[in-house]
């Protein structure tokens, strides 16, 4: 075990010693050797703790659906049907701050950091596949048990109704395939670019702002975030009766695929494959 944490930080210092070499990229340099570090510090949490951390952000995420839904059962019947769906971009970053400032495991904040280490050599894709299982049974754990506590506490506040988790998902749901994997990829790109943005900003009130601005985006443009997403159309499937199990399990399949293209591919692969070949060119 010693010496395979000592192989892995001398892969980190490698990249930190090649990265030094390349002129002009300071910036660019740090922002990914502190992004790798990142995943690689996820790598060596234990099974447990991230399962655990896991359902944390699960549930934590539940406060955007929760504010989501309150904020349709307020509107509802005053403001126009497709204003109110712009207008949840105020409120869906929400549970997206508390995660992610609270360092919860939540599923597409980790994509793109947990392939850089792979994408350098230091892990495997077999260690990436197992920590991405983990943390996307943990999130979608920690939804649906969101889902059921808020479905039937909801109703007895006066926060909305079982209708208005109808509503929501149905909105969701309403897409064809193609259109939700397409959409599911730009939510998964916007967050691997939020991870990257993070990593370049050190103030507090810096990074809360980032938080907002990503996920307000995601959120006024109605692109499928698995997890999120994976809330608002399980509380439409417990209470809707065109609503079927295996359309739950077909929207959340195209909707993990479509964040792990967007964030593995699009921003890990691409940002690393940048630096790499700017140091090859250099070299």
């Amino acid at each position: 075990m010693k010496s395979e944490e000592k192989e892995q930080e001398k892969y980190q210092e490698e990249l930190e010693e090649t990265s030094k070499e390349v002129d002009g990229v300071n910036e660019y340099r740090d922002i990914i050797s502190r992004v790798i570090h990142e995943g690689e510090e996820i790598f060596k949490i234990k099974n447990r703790a991230i399962t655990l951390s896991a359902i944390i952000a699960g549930l934590e995420i539940g406060f955007s659906y929760m504010l989501l839904c309150a904020l349709h059962h307020l509107l509802q019947g005053k403001v126009e049907e497709n204003t109110i769906f712009k207008l949840f971009s105020f409120v869906y970053p929400v549970g997206f701050i508390l995660v992610i400032l609270g360092k919860s495991a939540l599923f597409t904040e980790q994509t793109s950091v947990l392939a850089l280490p792979v994408l350098n050599g230091q892990r495997s894709i077999k260690e990436l596949l197992r920590i991405w299982g983990l943390v996307i049974i943990g999130n979608v754990v920690g939804g649906i048990l969101f889902t059921l506590f808020i479905g039937f506490l909801a109703p007895h506040l006066n926060l909305f109704t079982k209708d208005t988790m109808v509503k929501i998902g149905s909105h969701v749901l309403h897409h064809e395939s193609w259109v939700i994997f397409l959409s599911a990829i730009v939510a998964g790109w916007l967050m691997g670019l939020l991870n990257w943005l993070l990593n370049s900003a050190k103030n507090s009130l810096t990074r809360i702002f980032l938080i907002f601005m990503i996920t307000a985006v995601i959120g006024f443009g109605g692109f499928h975030h698995s997890i999120v997403g994976n809330i608002e159309v399980f509380g439409a499937y417990l209470f809707s009766e065109s609503i079927g199990l295996l359309d739950y399990l077909w929207f959340l399949m195209l909707a993990l695929l479509g964040n792990s293209f967007g964030g593995a591919v699009v921003v890990g692969l691409f940002k690393y494959r940048i630096f790499e070949s700017n140091y090859n060119k250099q070299n």
